[in-house]
């Protein structure tokens, strides 16, 4: 398995564990954005979503969605400590889990079937959306790094699903976009053919604020230019829109 994406989606791990670890234990009762979810929600579903992966990474998706298509889930903790606890082994079982296995090698979720390296960088990205709910909870910043390739490449790489999910059909063909976004350090991050009739131009961290549903387009720095580059804005999402969505 790819050691820089496991080393990455760890590192998220770590970013999200040391703001919630301090916290006083009331304040895992305060509502964040997701309407419903208080704090303590945000880390549970995050824990939940790992022990689904574990099954899916160890042959066992059968058991992840089954008849109802939901993850199985398991009552909420009201001791905060035995909830970071619970997330902390799941997520190390379910990383140690992908170190084992080749990056080609393929997991069955949600959608059909993806590489093992494409179900890391989705628990990277579901880590890290959920991450700023807990940021914005607090109300503090988190501090964008180039670990946004990889949500930004999944915001891409999603665009079919992301139109198919939502049964919209593309104004153009999507290799007809081109994205240019710069990233957190300064470079250029691109995706699509260069000579693409069409694109969208901004900043990583809002093209990726809203593929994960976190930024109302409107309110990024992202230019669409074309038809389909203002559709693409509008029906961006880098998750499944089921049970098993972030």
């Amino acid at each position: 398995m790819d050691d820089v994406l496991l080393g990455d989606l760890a590192a998220e791990h770590r970013v999200l564990d040391d703001l919630m670890a301090p916290l006083p234990s009331d304040l895992w009762a305060k509502p964040s954005p997701s309407p419903g979810w208080t704090l303590a929600h945000q880390i549970h579903h995050l824990d939940v979503s790992e022990g689904a992966a574990l099954l899916a990474l160890t042959g066992h998706s059968d058991q992840v969605f089954g008849l109802t298509g939901r993850w199985p889930d398991r009552p909420l903790p009201n001791d905060p400590t035995e909830l970071l606890d619970n997330w902390r082994h799941s997520r190390a079982a379910s990383l140690e889990a992908m170190a084992t296995l080749d990056a080609k090698t393929t997991v069955i979720w949600g959608d059909g079937p993806m590489t093992c390296r494409s179900f890391a960088t989705a628990r990277l990205m579901e880590t890290w959306a959920h991450g700023l709910d807990c940021f914005t909870t607090v109300g503090l910043e988190p501090v964008d790094t180039d670990r946004l390739r990889h949500v930004a490449h999944i915001g891409y790489r999603a665009l079919p699903y992301a139109f198919r999910s939502q049964s919209v059909t593309p104004p153009a063909p999507l290799s007809e976009l081109r994205l240019e976004l710069t990233s957190p350090s300064g470079q250029t991050w691109s995706y699509g053919d260069d000579l693409a009739p069409q694109s969208i131009t901004g900043s990583a961290s809002h093209w990726c604020r809203v593929a994960t549903r976190r930024m109302p387009a409107e309110d990024s720095d992202l230019m669409a230019n074309g038809p389909l580059a203002q559709a693409v804005l509008t029906i961006a999402r880098a998750y499944l829109a089921d049970g098993a969505s972030t």
